[in-house]
Protein backbone atom coordinates (compact mmCIF):
# COMPACT_ATOMS: atom_id res chain seq x y z
CA UNK A 1 0.00 0.00 0.00
CA UNK A 2 2.81 2.38 0.91
CA UNK A 3 4.55 1.60 -2.37
CA UNK A 4 1.38 2.26 -4.31
CA UNK A 5 0.87 5.61 -2.60
CA UNK A 6 4.53 6.49 -3.09
CA UNK A 7 4.30 5.53 -6.79
CA UNK A 8 1.15 7.61 -7.26
CA UNK A 9 2.77 10.58 -5.54
CA UNK A 10 5.85 10.21 -7.77
CA UNK A 11 3.74 10.07 -10.95
CA UNK A 12 1.69 13.06 -9.80
CA UNK A 13 4.91 15.00 -9.15
CA UNK A 14 6.24 14.14 -12.62
CA UNK A 15 3.02 15.12 -14.38
CA UNK A 16 2.80 18.37 -12.39
CA UNK A 17 6.40 19.21 -13.33
CA UNK A 18 5.78 18.37 -17.02
CA UNK A 19 2.59 20.46 -16.99
CA UNK A 20 4.45 23.41 -15.43
CA UNK A 21 7.12 23.18 -18.14
CA UNK A 22 4.47 23.08 -20.88
CA UNK A 23 2.72 26.14 -19.39
CA UNK A 24 6.06 28.01 -19.25
CA UNK A 25 6.80 27.14 -22.89
CA UNK A 26 3.31 28.21 -23.98
CA UNK A 27 3.69 31.46 -22.05
CA UNK A 28 6.99 32.17 -23.82
CA UNK A 29 5.38 31.45 -27.20
CA UNK A 30 2.45 33.73 -26.36
CA UNK A 31 4.83 36.55 -25.39
CA UNK A 32 6.84 36.08 -28.59
CA UNK A 33 3.67 36.14 -30.70
CA UNK A 34 2.51 39.32 -28.94
CA UNK A 35 5.80 41.02 -29.82
CA UNK A 36 5.52 39.87 -33.45
CA UNK A 37 1.90 41.00 -33.70
CA UNK A 38 2.67 44.44 -32.23
CA UNK A 39 5.55 44.85 -34.66
CA UNK A 40 3.39 43.75 -37.62
CA UNK A 41 0.53 46.11 -36.72
CA UNK A 42 3.00 48.98 -36.27
CA UNK A 43 4.41 48.36 -39.76
CA UNK A 44 0.95 47.81 -41.27
CA UNK A 45 -1.54 49.95 -39.32
CA UNK A 46 -4.38 49.06 -41.70
CA UNK A 47 -4.26 45.44 -40.42
CA UNK A 48 -6.25 44.45 -37.32
CA UNK A 49 -4.67 42.45 -34.50
CA UNK A 50 -6.72 39.35 -35.41
CA UNK A 51 -5.66 39.63 -39.06
CA UNK A 52 -2.03 40.12 -38.01
CA UNK A 53 -2.15 36.90 -35.97
CA UNK A 54 -3.65 35.02 -38.93
CA UNK A 55 -1.12 36.50 -41.38
CA UNK A 56 1.85 35.64 -39.17
CA UNK A 57 0.57 32.10 -38.68
CA UNK A 58 0.07 31.67 -42.43
CA UNK A 59 3.58 33.01 -43.10
CA UNK A 60 5.07 30.12 -41.14
CA UNK A 61 2.78 27.65 -42.91
CA UNK A 62 3.71 28.77 -46.46
CA UNK A 63 7.49 28.59 -46.11
CA UNK A 64 7.57 25.14 -47.74
CA UNK A 65 5.38 26.47 -50.58
CA UNK A 66 7.86 29.28 -51.20
CA UNK A 67 10.74 26.80 -51.27
CA UNK A 68 8.84 24.65 -53.80
CA UNK A 69 8.25 27.73 -55.98
CA UNK A 70 11.95 28.60 -55.72
CA UNK A 71 12.82 25.15 -57.06
CA UNK A 72 10.08 25.10 -59.71
CA UNK A 73 11.20 28.43 -61.22
CA UNK A 74 14.93 28.24 -60.45
CA UNK A 75 15.92 29.13 -64.02
CA UNK A 76 13.72 32.27 -64.14
CA UNK A 77 13.46 33.43 -60.53
CA UNK A 78 14.27 37.06 -59.86
CA UNK A 79 12.77 37.29 -56.40
CA UNK A 80 10.11 35.72 -54.19
CA UNK A 81 8.51 37.54 -51.28
CA UNK A 82 5.46 37.84 -49.06
CA UNK A 83 3.62 41.07 -49.84
CA UNK A 84 1.31 42.56 -47.19
CA UNK A 85 -1.07 44.63 -49.34
CA UNK A 86 -3.74 44.72 -50.55
CA UNK A 87 -4.14 41.20 -49.15
CA UNK A 88 -1.21 39.12 -48.00
CA UNK A 89 0.10 37.14 -50.97
CA UNK A 90 3.24 35.53 -52.34
CA UNK A 91 4.82 37.52 -55.17
CA UNK A 92 7.00 35.52 -57.57
CA UNK A 93 9.03 37.77 -59.90
CA UNK A 94 10.38 36.04 -63.01
CA UNK A 95 12.54 36.81 -66.03
CA UNK A 96 11.19 36.26 -69.52
CA UNK A 97 7.82 37.01 -71.02
CA UNK A 98 6.17 33.57 -70.82
CA UNK A 99 3.13 34.06 -68.58
CA UNK A 100 2.42 31.92 -65.53
CA UNK A 101 -1.12 31.63 -64.17
CA UNK A 102 -1.68 32.85 -60.62
CA UNK A 103 -2.45 30.19 -58.01
CA UNK A 104 -3.96 29.83 -54.58
CA UNK A 105 -2.41 27.69 -51.85
CA UNK A 106 -4.36 26.45 -48.85
CA UNK A 107 -3.01 25.95 -45.34
CA UNK A 108 -4.66 25.14 -42.01
CA UNK A 109 -5.02 28.87 -41.28
CA UNK A 110 -6.32 30.06 -44.64
CA UNK A 111 -5.72 30.59 -48.35
CA UNK A 112 -2.90 32.61 -49.90
CA UNK A 113 -2.72 33.86 -53.48
CA UNK A 114 0.47 33.32 -55.45
CA UNK A 115 0.91 36.16 -57.95
CA UNK A 116 3.39 35.82 -60.82
CA UNK A 117 5.05 38.84 -62.39
CA UNK A 118 7.14 38.30 -65.54
CA UNK A 119 9.44 40.49 -67.60
CA UNK A 120 12.26 41.13 -65.14
CA UNK A 121 15.77 41.57 -66.56
CA UNK A 122 17.89 39.42 -64.23
CA UNK A 123 17.53 36.26 -62.25
CA UNK A 124 18.44 36.55 -58.59
CA UNK A 125 21.66 34.69 -59.30
CA UNK A 126 22.60 36.95 -62.24
CA UNK A 127 21.81 40.09 -60.22
CA UNK A 128 24.17 39.12 -57.40
CA UNK A 129 26.82 37.96 -59.90
CA UNK A 130 26.85 41.53 -61.30
CA UNK A 131 27.20 42.97 -57.79
CA UNK A 132 29.97 40.52 -56.87
CA UNK A 133 31.85 41.18 -60.11
CA UNK A 134 31.93 44.93 -59.35
CA UNK A 135 32.25 44.80 -55.56
CA UNK A 136 35.85 46.04 -55.56
CA UNK A 137 34.91 48.96 -57.84
CA UNK A 138 32.01 49.85 -55.53
CA UNK A 139 34.27 49.93 -52.46
CA UNK A 140 36.92 51.97 -54.29
CA UNK A 141 34.40 54.53 -55.54
CA UNK A 142 32.12 54.89 -52.50
CA UNK A 143 33.85 55.64 -49.19
CA UNK A 144 32.47 54.27 -45.93
CA UNK A 145 30.34 51.39 -47.23
CA UNK A 146 28.84 49.51 -44.29
CA UNK A 147 26.64 47.10 -46.23
CA UNK A 148 24.20 46.72 -49.07
CA UNK A 149 20.76 45.40 -49.86
CA UNK A 150 19.84 44.02 -53.25
CA UNK A 151 16.39 44.40 -54.77
CA UNK A 152 16.64 42.22 -57.89
CA UNK A 153 12.97 42.73 -58.80
CA UNK A 154 13.64 46.45 -59.17
CA UNK A 155 17.18 46.07 -60.62
CA UNK A 156 18.23 48.16 -57.64
CA UNK A 157 21.16 48.06 -55.24
CA UNK A 158 20.89 50.04 -52.00
CA UNK A 159 24.31 50.79 -50.53
CA UNK A 160 24.57 51.69 -46.85
CA UNK A 161 27.24 54.25 -45.99
CA UNK A 162 28.57 55.83 -42.81
CA UNK A 163 28.43 59.33 -44.31
CA UNK A 164 25.58 61.79 -43.91
CA UNK A 165 23.09 63.10 -46.50
CA UNK A 166 25.48 65.78 -47.79
CA UNK A 167 28.21 63.21 -48.40
CA UNK A 168 25.71 60.97 -50.17
CA UNK A 169 24.62 63.90 -52.35
CA UNK A 170 28.27 64.68 -53.21
CA UNK A 171 28.66 61.11 -54.54
CA UNK A 172 25.80 61.35 -57.08
CA UNK A 173 28.08 61.84 -60.12
CA UNK A 174 30.04 58.72 -59.14
CA UNK A 175 26.79 56.82 -58.56
CA UNK A 176 25.61 57.70 -62.09
CA UNK A 177 28.84 56.31 -63.53
CA UNK A 178 28.53 53.13 -61.45
CA UNK A 179 24.95 52.67 -62.65
CA UNK A 180 26.23 52.78 -66.24
CA UNK A 181 28.88 50.15 -65.49
CA UNK A 182 26.66 47.78 -63.50
CA UNK A 183 23.44 48.34 -65.45
CA UNK A 184 21.57 48.64 -62.14
CA UNK A 185 19.93 51.48 -60.29
CA UNK A 186 22.03 52.40 -57.23
CA UNK A 187 20.94 54.45 -54.25
CA UNK A 188 22.77 55.40 -51.08
CA UNK A 189 21.39 55.06 -47.58
CA UNK A 190 23.41 57.42 -45.35
CA UNK A 191 24.05 57.38 -41.59
CA UNK A 192 24.40 53.61 -41.39
CA UNK A 193 27.00 52.64 -38.79
CA UNK A 194 29.18 49.58 -39.18
CA UNK A 195 27.94 46.62 -37.21
CA UNK A 196 30.17 45.51 -34.38
CA UNK A 197 30.41 41.78 -33.73
CA UNK A 198 30.47 41.18 -29.99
Amino acid sequence: MKRTLLGCFFLLSLSTYAHAQAVDQQSELDEEMQVLVRSYVTQHPEVSIDDAITRLTIQTEILHVMESLRQEFAGRLTEISIQPVPDQHILVELTGSAPVANRTVSTRSGNTKVVFETGHRHTNEAFYAIVDKHRELLYRTIPGITGSMGQPGEDRLVIHIEGNEQQAEALQASISELEGVLGLSISLRPNMARSINL
